[in-house]
Parts: structure tokens; sequence; C-alpha cells
């Protein structure tokens, strides 16, 4: 069997039969398998996993486990996985039909331990017109450093959903993931730092073969103050770290390239948090809150010399504890971003 679909399943009774649907209307002709986790859902979710497996016995199979987070449903997964490849689909999310069948003809040409799609938006059932770029190319093991040096800087190679990989990589995976169960941020991006370092033969098809939903309930939109620092992400920073020696790239310039990039994904926290504050208290508790402990060792707010001018601000507000201009900015903010949607929707119709 070529391919074991693995979807973690955590309280998405809304979406989780068009994506189990998409998965059984696949293109692709031969065999595969499709792994539920039901992750502790308190809604119908596990309900809707049954039905599917008894419905489709040979195709499906469920595992019921007690919460413990998108890291322990995938783990899960990878444990019951039978077939020569694993593909992750989340499970509010769906995959075009001819996914399968396009990865197994890129399988069959090239060989390769793991083939990389593009993915494209949706908001509920509608398709936005965007999907994320990059080469459409086949790359060999000595010209892996750019997919290093992506996954330093850049989201478009860290998430696992539009990944095939080699299930033995997967399987024989050393490092030991459970101290991070429970973690709310950087799942993906954790595990895929193994699987470039492992992967000799990388394929990536610049073609958009996953619905990425983005109308979808986020942690930081329903703010609570013991639920910032579950999105601290020094743990994935710590990895990084470790694997520089075996990427040939621990010298001052990566490492210093490694800090920006976390010091920037705080700011970007931050920012989320803020802008879906729903009171003054709120966003004041957001403000006074210590960021200086999501950021690695040796910088800080003060020595951001290096970052994009609009980030450098909102640091320089932040050590200030301007309360006033903070608020007055992500103001001005979601007013521009308003005037643009409106602009947009008056050129579309008109």
């Amino acid at each position: 069997m070529k391919f074991s679909i693995l979807v973690p399943v955590y309280n998405v009774e809304k979406y989780l039969e068009q994506c189990v649907e998409s998965l059984l209307s696949q293109t692709y002709k031969d065999a595969y398998e499709i792994i539920l986790v039901n992750d502790g859902s308190t809604d119908s979710s596990g309900a809707i996993c049954d039905r599917y497996a008894k419905k489709y016995p040979d195709k499906m199979r469920v595992v019921h486990k007690e919460n413990q987070g998108l890291i322990s449903a995938r783990d899960e997964g990878i444990a019951q996985a039978r077939g020569e490849y694993c593909v992750f689909v989340d499970s509010d999310d769906f995959v075009e039909k001819n996914l399968l069948e396009t990865v197994a003809e890129e399988i069959a040409k090239s060989k390769p331990d793991m083939v990389i799609y593009s993915f494209q938006y949706c908001d509920d059932d509608k398709i936005i017109k965007r999907k994320v770029n990059f080469p459409d190319k086949v790359y060999t093991e000595a010209e892996k450093r750019c997919f290093y040096e992506s996954l330093i800087s850049s989201p478009v190679f860290k998430s696992l959903w539009t990944k095939a990989v080699k299930t033995e990589i997967l399987k024989n995976d050393p490092n030991n993931y459970t101290e991070y169960y429970g973690k709310d941020m950087g799942e993906d991006y954790l595990r895929a730092i193994h699987l470039f370092t492992q992967a000799k033969i990388i394929a990536c098809k610049n073609i958009p073969l996953y619905n990425y939903r983005i109308n979808r309930s986020s942690i930081s939109k329903s703010f609570s103050a013991d639920k910032i620092c579950r999105y601290n992400q020094l743990h994935i920073y710590e990895q990084i770290i470790k694997y520089l020696p075996q990427w040939d790239m621990d010298n001052a310039e990566y490492v210093g390239r490694v800090k920006d990039s976390f010091l920037k994904e705080t700011i970007y926290t931050f920012s989320n948090f803020y802008e879906n504050a729903n009171s003054n208290k709120e966003r004041r508790y957001i403000v006074d809150y210590d960021w200086s402990t999501f950021l690695p060792p040796g910088i800080s707010f003060e020595n951001a010399e290096n970052t994009d001018a609009a980030y450098f601000r909102i640091y320089r507000m932040i050590i200030k504890k301007r309360y006033t201009a903070i608020r007055l900015y992500f103001i001005k903010k979601a007013l521009y971003k308003k005037y643009k949607t409106v602009k947009a929707g008056i050129r579309h119709n008109g």
C-alpha cells in the first residue's frame, strides 16, 4: 500500500465530513488507508469518525484517545500507519481529488523521500484564488540548504499538511515529542526540522492540492491570560540550534538569523493577541506581559536593531509601555485593512 492519510481530529464536527469526503473521493485507484485519530473530542466528531469507519471498514480506521494535543495525535497516527508514505491532513481542511494521484506520479518518476505540494486558502467553502508558490523541482541531498534557510526565516515549508513523507523516516525519528504534548504552536515546525534533515530527495510540485481553511477559530481570538504562555516557541528555537551543526550552518550568521526570526514571531504573537482583545483591561495585560520570556538567550527588544521598521516601532512602544500609542497603531492598521478590503470589493464588482 502506497499511502496512509493521517487525520488528527478534535472538535471539528462542522468541517469533518467535508474533509473525509475529499479523502474518499480521490482519483487514485490503488489501495490507501485513512487513519482518523480522535484526540478526545467533546462534540460529535468521534461519532462521525465511527460512522465513516463502519461504512468503509476496508479503507478507514479510527483511533480514540485522550486529549493530549496535535503532536500526540500525529504520533499515534504515525505509529498506526502501514503505507509506504504518510500524507497529513488537518480535519478542518480538505484536499483536491487528484492529490494522491499527483503525488503517486511524482513518486514513480523521482523516487523521493518527501513530496511537497502547494496549497490554496479557503473561507468556509469558498476557494480564495491565491496559492503559495515555489519552484517545481526535484532536490538532491546536496541541494537541501535552501530548505534549511527557509525553515529559519519563512513559513512556506514548515507545515506537515503540504507533504507526503516516507513512513520509514517518520517512524525512525529519534526525537521524543512527548515533552511537547499540549503545546499550541509550532507542532508541524518541530517535526519538519528532522524530516528535512533526513530526506535525501525532495520533490516540489507547484500545484495547489490542499485547501487550508482560514476562517477557523484561533486560541488568540478567545483571549485569556493563561493562553499567552502556551504560544511560547522557545522549544522550537532549541531544536533548530541543535540541528544547525548537522546542516553545516552552526555559525554566528545563522544563529543570528534564527534569533531574529523568533523575535519577529514574538511580535507577531503579541499583535495577534492584542488585535483580538475584547477590552482595555485585556489590552493592558497583553502589553504588560513579560514578552522577554518568548525570546532566545542573548536578544531583547532593546537590541532588536536588525528587524523590519514596522516591527521595531512596536518593540519600542512595548518597552516604553506606551499604551495609547500602541492602541492608535492597531486602530490605524485595522482601518487600513478594512480600506483594502472595500477597495478590492469595488474593483471586483466594477
